[in-house]
């Protein structure tokens, strides 16, 4: 004969409420690991512990013994990014890692107000990006606006581009670029077909070609908007294929390429995990371009 149901003071089941599904007992743990993915997913590994200890610091930082751990830790974790980003580098003998302030680049210019910190891309999400394009690579000429150290020109290179430019407005990394450039192409011995450009990007004349134009977030507000000005114009006057490419965050950056008329597409790519930091990747397509 079975034992009665045994139930506590409030005729609850030692194994949950009376009438609770299991599917309803396990929801709570579900949303936590919900919860707990999708800041994951955006930030990854590396920038949600950078973010955890940043809020750490906030919360003990009159605790007594708190701060110098979290500073250590914060410390090896960006460590750890900087050994795995510097893997590129490593590799070719060239200098494209490190994150340089706006108040770093050595500029004089109204433009600058409206510039970006220099941080290297992803080899990874570039490949991604570059995988999506739907293109004779070699009909192709590659703009990086903003091309900083160098390393999407470099990337774009290896991708056979029927020739690549690189425009940033700083001396200091426009001079480290083309450094860079000179140390690949000294290494494989054989030309690049990449030119780099010192120049504020408002001034570049759009080449009439077809063009896969890269930004990596590099300004916002007025000057990417004459930027896509000029490009909308040269389109106007010649069109043909062009391809705009956008890596980053920036709401009003994102606007204003969508008002350029250009369909867009928003890619779904494999994460960088290495990276403290994960944005979206968005492609802009003449009508020209098929497939894209």
């Amino acid at each position: 004969m079975n034992a009665p149901l045994q139930t506590g003071p409030t005729g609850e089941s030692p194994h949950g409420r009376k009438g609770d599904a299991p599917s309803e007992r396990v929801r709570p743990a579900r949303r936590m690991v919900f919860d707990f993915w999708r800041p994951l997913r955006r930030h990854g590994p590396l920038g949600l512990a950078i973010r955890a200890c940043g809020l750490l610091q906030k919360r003990l930082n009159t605790a007594p013994g708190c701060r110098r751990p979290l500073l250590w830790l914060e410390g090896v974790i960006r460590g750890v990014h900087r050994r795995l980003d510097g893997a590129f580098d490593r590799q070719h003998g060239t200098d494209t890692s490190g994150v340089v302030p706006v108040e770093n680049l050595g500029v004089a210019s109204e433009s600058l107000k409206e510039a970006v910190w220099y941080e290297p891309m992803s080899v990874k999400v570039f490949r991604q990006i570059m995988d999506h394009l739907p293109i004779a690579f070699g009909e192709f000429e590659f703009i990086d606006f903003g091309s900083g150290k160098g390393r999407v020109l470099l990337l774009a290179s290896a991708r056979g581009f029927k020739r690549v430019t690189g425009v940033e407005i700083s001396p200091q990394l426009h001079r480290i670029a083309t450094q860079n450039v000179a140390i690949v192409e000294r290494r494989t011995g054989r030309p690049s077909g990449i030119e780099t450009v010192c120049l504020d990007a408002t001034a570049f004349a759009i080449p009439a070609a077809p063009l896969v134009i890269f930004f990596y977030s590099p300004f916002k507000g007025n000057v990417m908007g004459k930027v896509l000005s000029n490009i909308s114009s040269s389109f106007a006057r010649n069109p043909r294929d062009i391809v705009l490419v956008f890596y980053g965050r920036n709401p009003e950056s994102i606007a204003l390429l969508k008002a350029t008329g250009f369909p867009c597409r928003e890619l779904k790519l494999r994460n960088d995990w290495s990276r403290l930091h994960q944005y979206r990747s968005l492609l802009f397509a003449s009508p020209e371009v098929q497939g894209c």
